[in-house]
């Protein structure tokens, strides 16, 4: 059992038994009582805590957060919220780096305005420690203690209680005013990412199709990110079994309420559908959406250009040429913007031609096949397939052909006005998202939630979201920097972390000077070792 003697809860009043021979007595909750088979009174019970003697309070361990852990508020495991009293050295650099970047883009004043002052900061310390450690927050008053000055020194027992706290309706009040401060007629990058957990107590896990190849239950997150700004903006978390493009309608019905107008959706194929446009449609929702080259009507498109494409005056990028059918697709009145690209063309002819190559390398291995593995080789190869299972092949040139005419062909369907190149751009950078995605589950290590109930869930996804936006916009700012000197996220908080503020007995604080590259990253983000050292001793 894991003990903290940095925390301690009074005794619960009722249903424990406290036992010990040797230095501790320890506490434990009687979970059922009994008559043995001498007829003795007898009882089931588990440990709770260790009682400490002097205060005649308890030291809690995790099991006591099961059966305890909803009767408190997250402020009473605040250790505290002053600064240090005492001489000591505290690494502060990337939690003040990141608090300021989040103060840039004032979050702090709408947690303020919606959380409220004392859980505000507790949430932006959460997102802090998040960027910099992750989502294992067993240690996360040690670090509040060593690696930030001005926040509320929390204790893992606090998160919990903290993300519990976090209602619908205080997230919901959050995004509608993040989303007034996002730029006007945004391109909002909207892709779905799920989340595997060995949890039973949250509700929303459920098996589906996992993105990360793992046989587990799966919560799913939708979010929309801003293609200018960079940042993501709003996010629901659904059941996992609800695939992504059945999930469109529900998650656009929020835009109204969070005040979203003027903007365009980009997704990507996996989102296109007959129902999805019509509603978008219907909705007056502007979009621009992948769409599968095999479609019936999309093919036709493509057949009609296919001959004109080749031509400079539809060169729209380098090396790419463009033309724009305005016709009926998946039942809606839209433009599809036909792309073709010579080296992808020889790029995905090459892939194809291996493909067919391997097949047959298979095919002349094996002596028999069922129909179903006949049916796997039909793509490219004519299978004269007999009653014991042997069977003789030969390679379809006219499917081959057929296939590799497509190559180097891509579509891109919208309802907007806006002309190929541009709706290119935006298409391309729509992959923003899956780096911001990447970033929540690796960084941020929100790959497992590490969470036993939906409160806490919903809580501490919140907090990750705030801690998204930190890393992303870290990352925006110190993207030309990082072009000059190759360094990880990790690596740029770890060289942060050397910033080192000494505490005196006599409330004198001192600080190390910076290195070049220190100075540097301060540089990029916007501040100076003059704005640290203001901070410090204002």
């Amino acid at each position: 059992m894991a003990l903290s003697s940095k925390i301690k809860v009074p005794l619960p009043s009722k249903g424990i038994t406290v036992r010990g021979t040797g230095k501790y007595r320890y506490v434990y909750k009687v979970i059922s009582t009994f008559r043995n088979e001498s007829g003795q009174p007898d009882n089931i019970r588990r440990a709770i805590g260790r009682l400490d003697e002097q205060s005649n309070m308890m030291i809690p361990n995790d099991a006591y957060w099961e059966y305890y852990g909803n009767t408190h508020s997250f402020s009473d495991f605040l250790i505290s919220t002053t600064e240090p009293l005492f001489e000591g050295v505290r690494s502060i650099g990337a939690s003040y780096l990141i608090g300021q970047i989040l103060g840039s883009l004032r979050i702090p004043d709408i947690l303020k305005d919606v959380f409220g002052a004392n859980r505000a900061s507790a949430i932006k310390a959460v997102g802090t420690y998040m960027v910099c450690r992750g989502n294992v927050l067993e240690s996360v008053a040690d670090w509040c203690e060593g690696y930030t000055y001005k926040e509320p020194l929390l204790t893992s027992p606090g998160t919990t209680s903290l993300f519990a706290s976090i209602t619908y309706e205080e997230r919901m009040a959050f995004f509608g005013a993040w989303v007034k401060l996002q730029p006007d007629n945004e391109y909002y990058a909207y892709d779905v990412t799920s989340f595997s957990s060995y949890a039973t107590g949250i509700a929303e896990t459920e098996w589906g199709y996992n993105r990360d190849k793992e046989k587990l239950p799966q919560i799913n997150f939708g979010c929309y990110l801003g293609q200018k700004s960079g940042l993501p903006v709003f996010y629901v978390t659904y059941p996992g079994s609800i695939v992504d493009k059945s999930h469109l309608k529900y998650m656009m019905a929020y835009n109204e309420s969070l005040g979203i107008s003027n903007a365009c959706f980009v997704m990507d194929r996996g989102f296109c559908k007959t129902d999805n446009i019509i509603y978008m449609h219907s909705a007056h929702l502007s979009y621009i959406i992948g769409v599968e080259s095999w479609h019936k009507t999309i093919r036709a498109a493509i057949n009609d250009v296919r001959d004109k494409i080749l031509s400079m005056r539809h060169l729209v990028k380098t090396g790419v040429y463009a033309r724009s059918v305005r016709s009926r697709f998946y039942g809606a009145s839209s433009t599809l913007h036909i792309f073709y690209d010579p080296s992808m063309a020889e790029d995905q002819r090459r892939d194809l031609y291996r493909t067919v190559e391997v097949d047959e390398e298979k095919l002349c291995q094996l002596k028999q096949l069922t129909k179903k593995e006949a049916k796997r080789y039909k793509n490219y190869f004519t299978i004269d397939l007999a009653k014991d299972g042997t069977f003789s092949h030969e390679r379809n040139y006219e499917k081959i052909d057929d296939a590799a005419k497509n190559c180097g062909f891509f579509c891109v369907l919208s309802n907007t006005d806006t002309e190929s190149s541009e709706i290119l751009d935006n298409y391309r950078r729509k992959d923003s998202i899956e780096k911001s995605f990447d970033d929540l589950k690796n960084h941020i290590e929100m790959k497992r939630l590490r969470t036993h109930s939906s409160n806490t869930t919903d809580g501490k996804m919140f907090c990750a979201f705030i801690a998204l936006i930190a890393a992303l916009e870290l990352e925006n700012r110190l993207s030309a920097f990082k072009q000059i000197k190759s360094m990880s996220k990790t690596a740029l908080i770890s060289e942060l972390e050397k910033i080192k503020v000494v505490f005196m007995n006599d409330g004198k604080r001192l600080m190390n000077p910076m290195t070049k590259t220190q100075r540097t990253i301060f540089e990029y983000s916007g501040m100076s070792e003059d704005d640290l050292k203001s901070w410090i001793n204002a």
